[in-house]
């Protein structure tokens, strides 16, 4: 996996596959471009207000994935004059970015409004420097360091469970169902054509998932180890992962 696609399934778009990731790679630029321009431009022109403008603009869509004021902007004005495609809800990790940026503007905003000019223009600079690098190679530090900080904890953040519906959909156009349930219970059962890759020796196959390049549906007896399963394989940086949960929710 190149460089770009890791970043960006570190940036929480583990279910989206390397051709959706591809097709979605420049479209992501488009909303840190804004702010970063906004930011430089707040900065430059010595104006709180703009900066305290991007702030909201970073933190208010945390609670909002698919509403994101820009984002939508691509979606419904970028994408369709340019033949683009459309950006998917922002996932965790991204919200979280954007709400880090939004605080380094507000701390901006109010160092400008107390005339601390070199403070303000240092933290202004780091984050036009951490925006340019989210442009140019999709690496987010914010992203880098949640995923360092639950790995030290041996935790991942938590994951939106795939509709069972939307499950058998994406198995019946060529999506694995993966059963990380130990050997024993997979031959007491499975859901159809599911493929057995036990939790506890998932990390040994991880390139053995990553070369399938199709929708992964992760499953487990209750939910739990699959969860820990979509931790650990978005933390390898492989793509096209479903959180199933329990097979319980698997449509009869």
């Amino acid at each position: 996996m190149d460089f770009q696609t890791q970043c960006m399934v570190q940036q929480g778009y583990s279910r989206l596959t390397r051709a959706e990731l591809a097709s979605i790679q420049w479209g992501l630029r488009f909303t840190p471009t804004v702010c970063m321009v906004g930011s430089a431009y707040g900065l430059l022109t010595w104006n709180p207000y703009v900066l305290f403008g991007l702030a909201a603009l970073g933190i208010v869509p945390f609670w909002f994935p698919d509403k994101h004021p820009l984002d939508r902007v691509y979606n419904h004005v970028v994408a369709p004059l340019i033949g683009a495609t459309r950006l998917p809800p922002n996932p965790l990790p991204r919200r979280i970015a954007c709400v880090s940026g939004g605080a380094l503007n507000i701390v901006a905003g109010l160092l400008v409004l107390n005339g601390q000019v070199a403070a303000a223009y240092i933290t202004g600079g780091m984050l036009f420097v951490l925006q340019l690098i989210v442009n140019a190679t999709h690496f987010c530090a914010a992203s880098f360091l949640i995923e360092v900080a639950l790995k030290a904890c041996g935790k991942s953040l938590p994951t939106e469970l795939v509709d069972g519906g939307e499950a058998r959909t994406l198995a019946n156009r060529g999506g694995v169902l993966v059963d990380v349930r130990d050997p024993s219970e997979f031959e007491l059962g499975a859901l159809p054509g599911a493929r057995n890759f036990p939790l506890g020796s998932l990390s040994e196959r991880v390139d053995e998932l990553k070369s399938l390049e199709v929708p992964l549906i992760l499953y487990c007896e209750k939910g739990g180890r699959a969860r820990l399963a979509h931790g650990l394989l978005s933390q390898q940086g492989v793509c096209g992962l479903h959180n199933l949960g329990g097979m319980e929710r698997w449509p009869h």
